[in-house]
């Protein structure tokens, strides 16, 4: 449970039909296509100017490279998706020792190599004669921001639980919802995001069964997930007062009429109100408890310093066939599903032709490999200086661009630039 500043009294976890929480996305790696960078990027083998990478035929540019360096990291929505794609990372500020407007080679090769892996997974769909239509890309912008609000709600509950906050915040201090999160990216970087998600949506679709018949298997196998629970409660700092709502409530008298007893005693420091609708099955989950009656109290909860008693005030079960979009979703995303589709990406990946500007490393099957540091003797400062030897190093603007691509990484100070706008 988690009680908001204003004191009203909040479950977590928003209700979402047939679902307990938002669907999960196919994760962010090279055997995943998911919230990533590239189909849109890359450019047919004849384009003019220094490349970042090349798969088989297509390849990506140095100059879109750092289009998509800087739309990330200089606006706050950048930032959030950033956030969502590559939750175990340290640093996505993304600065290289050269200041603003320069990349380390670490958060550079995070970039590209998502870059690359949407590009495999987009020559893939190719392969099995699947093309993306307009009216699939339009479709996907609902679902995308769906599945948004889910990964911020999940990085949100994440963050609560140690203390922290998530890192999808506005610059006013609240929080992006998936509608305004993708209202906020660049139109390219939109763009990208919604053919990828078309991209992923046509892969898992090939081997799953989304028919009738699955459908209704599910609904009828998880039936809590199809009920929504409307949710008040009653808070107050006083044990006491809690106890004795709770005892009102389960003698059958009307939630409105022990609210305002509660709120009626200064000293104990009530407060009341409708907490909202949630699935069934996250009200059980957040409440910690095997079931939960119509117009019983579940309480009273000790949370951050108040004493809280809930009570469902209304139940409707969700039909099926308002349930059956939902469904679909959570079939087409099921863990044995993604699993099938990251290994066909990752056989495809293995046999394909991808080549790495030398400046960001080498392509070793599935991963950008980082260039090898220089010999210190290649570094500055200077013999003689008291200052510290950087322990990266990042390509300044003025920098001429490395030309070219190959798979063989180099030795000498011309191996160990970070990726940086270079031009092209």
């Amino acid at each position: 449970m988690n009680v908001t500043g204003s004191g009203t009294p909040v479950l977590r976890t928003p209700f979402l039909p047939g679902s307990i929480a938002a669907v999960k996305r196919i994760p962010a790696s090279l055997v995943a296509v998911v919230l990533v960078l590239a189909t849109g990027v890359a450019t047919s083998a004849c384009s003019v100017g220094p490349t970042a990478a090349s798969v088989n035929a297509d390849t990506i540019s140095v100059s879109s490279l750092n289009a998509e360096l800087d739309g990330l990291t200089s606006t706050t929505a950048g930032q959030c998706l950033l956030s969502l794609n590559f939750p175990q990372a340290l640093d996505l500020s993304g600065v290289g020792t050269g200041g603003t407007g320069t990349y380390s080679t670490s958060f550079a090769n995070l970039v590209l190599g998502n870059e690359i892996d949407n590009v495999l997974a987009s020559q893939l769909l190719a392969d099995h004669q699947i093309h993306i239509t307009t009216s699939e890309l339009n479709q996907a912008e609902s679902i995308f921001a769906t599945l948004l609000d889910g990964a911020i709600a999940a990085q949100s509950q994440q963050a609560a639980a140690v203390g922290g906050s998530g890192g999808c915040l506005k610059a006013d201090g609240t929080a992006y919802t998936g509608k305004t999160l993708l209202a906020g990216l660049s139109t390219g970087i939109r763009h990208t995001e919604l053919v990828n998600q078309v991209v992923e949506e046509s892969l898992l679709a090939r081997g799953a069964d989304l028919s009738d018949a699955a459908v209704l298997a599910y609904y009828s196998a998880n039936p809590t997930q199809f009920v929504k629970d409307c949710v008040s409660a009653i808070q107050t700092t006083d044990q006491a007062t809690a106890t004795a709502a709770y005892d009102k409530l389960k003698a059958g008298t009307p939630f409105d009429q022990v609210a305002a007893a509660a709120t009626a005693d200064p000293a104990a420091g009530a407060q009341s109100g409708t907490v909202g609708c949630f699935s069934e099955a996250t009200v059980l989950s957040q409440l910690q408890v095997p079931s939960v009656a119509e117009g019983q109290p579940v309480g009273p909860v000790q949370s951050n310093g108040s004493w809280l008693v809930y009570v469902v005030t209304s139940r409707t079960t969700i039909p099926v066939a308002q349930a059956a979009s939902t469904i679909r979703q959570v079939l087409l995303r099921a863990t044995a599903n993604r699993q099938r589709v990251s290994s066909e990406v990752l056989a495809f990946a293995r046999r394909a032709s991808v080549e790495v500007n030398p400046q960001y490393g080498t392509w070793t099957g599935t991963q950008i490999t980082p260039p090898p540091a220089p010999a210190k003797r290649f570094l500055l400062p200077l013999y003689g200086s008291s200052a510290t030897v950087p322990t990266s190093t990042t390509t300044p603007t003025t920098l001429p661009p490395a030309s070219g691509s190959s798979t063989t990484s180099t030795t000498g100070p011309t191996s160990t630039t970070t990726a940086g706008p270079t031009g092209g």
